[in-house]
């Protein structure tokens, strides 16, 4: 069909280039006829004029609408010929997908995650710092992993998360029990009590040199520890070490009267049957009979 459409345009091409010449023609016999008259005839125009100006006229006319044909059939064959081409074939190229729009705002983050060890990635790992105490806490939300909780029915007593993973280790020792905390300690999954609205319980030692000892167990994990202890009119220190060995990192309580509590939040990483070394004693006190160290609660998530 193609080919068809080329010679019915080079056809129509030829026949519009031969009215144009016939039209050249005619505008050539017309413009000598008109010299001839001018040349040959007198000054004034002859008694018969009227009639040649007629023919004039006509064959003017017939010369433009011999013009205006060509126009319109070199018009035509343009048409022809535009439509008649081929259309020009696919593009073989790939396009690269487009990623879709992340419903992510501009400068918008991620959740925080506990910072890897940047000197050592999944080597031995400690820290601390110091959180505020709130009126209350949940040690079942604190203690995801495991928790402990002592005093509240006798100095030997304590409470511990039912079905927990027993990574807490506690040796024991003399201790007193005290109702003095400054928080509210709530849970909802313990042994043997097993749901506490809120207790300030705990216990403590007296006298300086007194200590508290615990251990949580290692995974190779990195691990938080929630510890609450406080001090009753005496200074305090706090020891961290890793059973593996290390620096220890130390914290210390300027000796004061009067009751203090303190929420200590620990991070470490210590490999499987490695421990974390908690020791909070007692450095000196301000005399009276039960100035010393409390202990009352610790959770690990």
């Amino acid at each position: 069909m193609t080919s068809g459409i080329g010679h019915l345009t080079s056809g129509i091409g030829d026949l519009a280039g031969r009215i144009g010449d016939l039209a050249g023609g005619i505008g050539v016999r017309l413009r000598d006829a008109a010299r001839t008259r001018l040349t040959l005839g007198p000054t004034r125009p002859p008694a018969d004029a009227p009639a040649t100006r007629v023919a004039v006229a006509r064959a003017r006319r017939r010369r433009r609408r011999a013009v205006l044909a060509a126009v319109a059939v070199t018009g035509l064959v343009a048409a022809l010929a535009y439509g008649g081409r081929s259309p020009a074939p696919p593009s073989n190229r790939e396009t690269s997908p487009v990623a879709a729009p992340s419903d992510q705002a501009p400068g918008d983050q991620a959740p925080d995650q506990a910072p890897a060890d940047p000197v050592s990635p999944g080597g031995p790992l400690l820290d601390v710092g110091l959180a505020p105490l709130p009126g209350a806490l949940s040690l079942t939300a604190l203690g995801t992993r495991d928790w402990r909780h002592w005093g509240g029915t006798g100095a030997d007593s304590f409470h511990r998360k039912a079905g927990g993973t027993g990574e807490i280790r506690d040796p024991g020792g003399e201790r007193l029990e005290h109702n003095a905390g400054a928080c509210d300690l709530q849970w909802t999954d313990g042994t043997p009590t097993a749901r506490q609205e809120g207790t300030r319980a705990g216990v403590f030692q007296r006298g300086a040199g007194k200590s508290f000892t615990l251990g949580v167990s290692g995974s190779g994990d990195l691990r938080t520890v929630r510890l609450f202890v406080g001090t009753f009119s005496a200074g305090a220190r706090l020891d961290l070490t890793l059973s593996s060995g290390g620096d220890p990192v130390v914290r210390e309580v300027a000796l004061a009267a009067g009751d203090r509590f303190y929420q200590y939040v620990i991070r470490f990483r210590a490999a499987p049957g490695e421990r974390l070394l908690i020791k909070w004693q007692a450095l000196t006190v301000t005399g009276a009979q039960n100035d010393g160290v409390a202990l009352q609660a610790v959770t690990v998530s």
